[in-house]
């Protein structure tokens, strides 16, 4: 959004435009180093200082009472990965157009905290703990170590779950192995490390002794526990003298719904449940105790740790504000509106999606029955104000108007285009609880309020994620029933189609997969895996020539994909299309040149249609690859022969013979 676009948003929507008092006095020296702490799915009431009488979080605690707390902040998405984009980039989910966590495969070309760090000298480090935030996520640019190294053990479902996350005692053990080497990695000596750590996530299983003395409270044993690490990491810094030097941010991606408002997990509904996170800043200059007024929103991360650092913030703006100056004991900021979204309603099921703007005490939500809450009075967001307060809501929605304006003209410059995701990074989103797609989903009852679909929510959901784990533990017949029961609610997305194509497709059922892959790829186009299922299934059912057409769109999707292009190739080959066959099998080898089998196909279709130089080179690396292949010794043997060099072909023969005393045709010839 442009600095001019943002300026109208808040002459509309707030009730004062620019900040309040006198200057505040000149900022001291910045800190030299910055930690970037962020605790998945903490809900900020569910923290002691934040009023929670329960909780066990006497480190998050201790950094309100040293430093800066903000007693609102607010995420712009309940979901992880367009969370932390909004972070390292200072942007808005529809600047970046990060709306879910299987969006662009690719962060846009902005620049990322990590990048402007490492340019002014830092020695840059991050430790993640869950797949979605893995290097495809697109926010490793920046980083001199991109730490994601997530394992499972183990095997069937549990292991499958077990693949997608790190325990945050591993995740912090690796980022203070880091911290002890960093500073002399440093041309300026200055660090900056992120640690995510993951553990309040769902599923909620905090290791004893926690589990016992959290029995029946699972969630805040597990917010207990990445307390705990936020103390390692403390200690470590302490021990290392960085800590009176270092500014300490400590925040969330997103809250928790833990059944209010009939949500149990995160992503679908916007109530503060899910979108309110704790948020404390320590380091020099920091006021001990100091309280931020308004609303504080995780897109003022950027501005605040830039002049904390006393680093100039990178050309072209940002969307959020700087913070520093009031955390030092400037003035109070004027409020500003924030902005918030949730599209899962819309994305995956073509319900309604959910817009937000909350302007000091008052926050509205735009869906087919509008709602308008009065935050200071009513924080559990249980009386509706929106019929009786209509000029209030009214001037709120037009304060809206003015970001989805925004966001229609930037969606209007990038043209609409939807990237491709893996599907194997779709299946493990999914088994996590979460949901979204690359295009609009259609249903019964397009349109409809979310409010009116949450029960049909949760238990499509919860279908989806039993059919992923089906799905991955290769048990085809139970996926395939998973999803054929989500179709049968009336709820046909995107997704549902992709994964009840990919069961029948192990099933053998090859007509049926190919009808869900071809619905699937309707739905969403810009996504290649449905094109290549297609494709695929396609060829499978004998049905090569229909097969070219899709599996040339998913070569047009993803032209770096060497075994799509190999596979392409040779569908071509046999189809005749000789010069288009060699063209895309040139493709492969110049992709993945260490891959003998992509060789020994081009070799293939140059020797089969008369090509016996180039054949013969294509052979001789096949082999030089792959010594323990007869086939492709026998190919080699084969060619030469065809060169009228049988002399040479005799070894080659000999060889594949030796290495399969099976292969019919390299033992006749053998010399007798």
């Amino acid at each position: 959004m442009t600095r001019p676009a943002r300026a109208a948003i808040l002459a509309a929507v707030a009730a004062a435009a620019g900040c309040a008092g006198p200057a505040p006095p000149p900022a001291p020296p910045g800190a030299r180093h910055l930690v970037i702490v962020t605790i998945d799915t903490l809900r900020a009431d569910r923290v002691g200082a934040y009023g929670y009488t329960g909780a066990a979080t006497p480190h998050l605690d201790a950094l309100a009472r040293d430093g800066a707390m903000a007693p609102q902040a607010s995420a712009h998405v309940p979901l992880t990965r367009p969370s932390h984009v909004t972070v390292f980039t200072g942007r808005l989910p529809s600047e970046t157009g990060i709306r879910d966590n299987i969006s662009p495969a690719v962060v846009p070309e902005v620049p990322l905290l990590a990048e402007v760090l490492k340019k002014a000298g830092f020695a840059t480090g991050a430790f993640v703990s869950s797949i979605v935030l893995d290097s495809s996520s697109g926010l490793d640019r920046g980083f001199d170590v991109y730490d994601d190294a997530i394992a499972g053990s183990g095997g069937g479902a549990a292991a499958f779950l077990n693949t997608l996350q790190r325990r945050g005692d591993q995740s912090t053990a690796a980022a203070i192995a880091w911290l002890e080497g960093a500073r002399t990695a440093s041309p300026q000596g200055r660090i900056f490390l992120w640690l995510h750590l993951y553990d309040p996530h769902d599923p909620y299983e905090p290791p004893e002794p926690l589990a016992s003395r959290f029995a029946g409270r699972l969630y805040d044993g597990e917010v207990a526990f990445a307390d705990e690490q936020v103390g390692r990491l403390d200690e470590a810094m302490a021990r290392l003298g960085l800590k009176d030097e270092t500014a300490l941010v400590v925040t969330s991606d997103h809250g928790e719904g833990l059944g209010d408002h009939g949500e149990t997990l995160h992503g679908f509904f916007v109530y503060e449940t899910t979108l309110r996170v704790p948020f404390f800043v320590r380091g020099p200059g920091v006021r001990a105790g100091a309280r931020l007024s308004g609303t504080v929103a995780l897109v003022d991360v950027f501005p605040t740790v830039a002049e904390l650092l006393a680093l100039p913030p990178p050309a072209g703006g940002l969307a959020g504000r700087s913070l520093a100056a009031e955390m030092r004991g400037g003035a109070a900021r004027a409020e500003v509106p924030v902005y918030a979204e949730s599209l899962v309603p819309l994305l995956h099921f073509g319900w309604s999606d959910l817009r937000v703007l909350r302007d000091g005490r008052y926050k509205y939500i735009q869906a087919p029955r509008p709602e308008l809450y009065d935050l200071a009075n009513d924080p559990g967001e249980t009386t509706n104000l929106a019929p009786a307060e209509a000029t209030r809501a009214g001037a709120m929605r037009a304060g809206l108007g003015k970001f989805l304006d925004a966001e229609r003209a930037a969606a209007a410059r990038a043209g609409g285009a939807a990237p491709a995701v893996a599907p194997e990074l779709l299946e493990k989103l999914g088994a996590l609880g979460y949901v979204g797609g690359a295009a609009p989903a259609e249903t019964s009852t397009p349109g409809a309020d979310p409010k009116d679909k949450v029960t049909e929510f949760r238990i499509a959901n919860d279908l989806m994620r039993e059919g992923l784990l089906r799905l991955n533990d290769g048990d085809y017949a139970a996926s395939a029933a998973r999803f054929q029961a989500v179709l049968a609610r009336k709820v046909s997305s995107f997704e549902v189609h992709f994964y009840l194509a990919r069961s029948l497709a192990g099933l053998a059922r090859h007509a049926e997969a190919a009808r869900h892959f071809e619905e699937a790829a309707r739905r969403s186009p810009g996504f290649a895996s449905a094109w290549e299922g297609l494709a695929r299934s396609l060829v499978a059912a004998g049905r090569k020539a229909e097969a070219r057409a899709p599996y040339e769109k998913a070569a047009t999707l993803t032209p770096k994909d060497a075994a799509l292009m190999a596979r392409l190739g040779d569908l071509l080959r046999d189809l005749g299309a000789v010069d288009e066959a060699i063209r895309r099998q040139s493709a492969a080898t110049e992709l993945a040149p260490g891959v003998a089998s992509y060789w020994n196909s081009l070799g293939m279709t140059l020797g089969g249609n008369g090509r016996a130089a180039e054949a013969e080179r294509a052979f001789r690396e096949a082999a030089r690859l792959d010594e323990r292949n007869a086939r492709y010794a026998y190919n080699l043997g084969l060619i030469l022969e065809r060169q009228g060099r049988a002399t040479e072909a005799r070894p080659w023969y000999e060889k594949a013979a030796a290495l399969d005393p099976r292969f019919a045709a390299a033992r006749e010839k053998r010399p007798r």
